[in-house]
């Protein structure tokens, strides 16, 4: 009786080991599965943390180069500031030399008149005349540069102007007209046939027309003496209208 209560007891324990088996190991399997649904999850907020990283790391040093940008800007500007104050009191200076020429001239010919009347020498009325020309070419000289020198505080105001008031219309000479020399592949821009001598500036608009129809409009980005290079402005083009040579701009 005793051997088969031993047997007894263990077929029972067998069996309850048989069913413990069976209850405990789905729960395994799914400890197994989530423990590498964990697993993977972790690698892959691990990843997304490196790239965060990474991300954080590039936006500090894009932020630390605009800073830089922005302080070159602000150094040009003042500069230009400057430059712009210096070119106005030279041609301040310049106006005050050509005025203070002229009245020596005015008055170098007074003068002269006044020995002709009293019948000067020949030799002093050639040596008068000669200064005078020297005079009036000094006058001349002063009116090329000081044209020059407006020309450069023309270009360095527009320049202020494009930090300072962004927004703000370029003013161009009232009736400038000029016509396309070529237009570009993309009909993105255009070649004008005026320049900074007809008082062309960047940022300066012109509508663009062919006989009496509206065909677009374009601003401009480059100025040379007697040339410009104009963009065309996309939310002004008419339809399936393309710009072409000889078109007329007009401001």
């Amino acid at each position: 009786m005793l051997r088969v209560a031993l047997i007894l007891a263990v077929l029972a324990a067998i069996g309850s080991l048989v069913v413990s088996f069976m209850f405990t190991e789905p729960t395994v399997k799914d400890l197994r599965t989530n423990l590498a649904t964990t697993t993977q999850n972790l690698q892959e907020t691990q990843t997304a943390l490196d790239k965060t990283k990474s991300d954080l790391k590039k936006t500090s040093s894009d932020l630390e180069a605009r800073s830089k940008e922005l302080d070159t800007t602000k150094t040009q500007l003042e500069e230009a500031t400057v430059a712009a104050s210096n070119n106005k009191k030279r041609a301040d200076q310049l106006d005050a030399n050509l005025a203070k020429t002229t009245k020596e001239r005015n008055e170098a010919q007074a003068e002269l008149a006044q020995w002709q009347a009293l019948g000067v020498k020949p030799d002093q009325v050639i040596q008068i005349r000669a200064d005078l020309k020297k005079t009036a070419e000094a006058k001349v000289a002063l009116e090329d540069e000081k044209a020059i020198f407006l020309k450069r505080i023309g270009r360095l105001e527009n320049r202020l102007a494009k930090y300072e008031a962004p927004d703000e219309k370029v003013k161009m000479p009232d009736g400038l007209k000029g016509n396309v020399l070529a237009v570009g592949p993309l009909q993105d821009f255009v070649l004008l046939d005026i320049g900074e001598n007809q008082g062309v500036k960047e940022r300066g608009e012109f509508l663009i027309r062919r006989g009496n129809k509206l065909i677009g409009k374009a601003a401009v980005v480059s100025v040379e003496a007697n040339r410009a290079i104009a963009n065309i402005l996309p939310a002004w083009k008419q339809g399936d209208v393309r710009v072409a040579e000889n078109d007329q701009v007009l401001y």
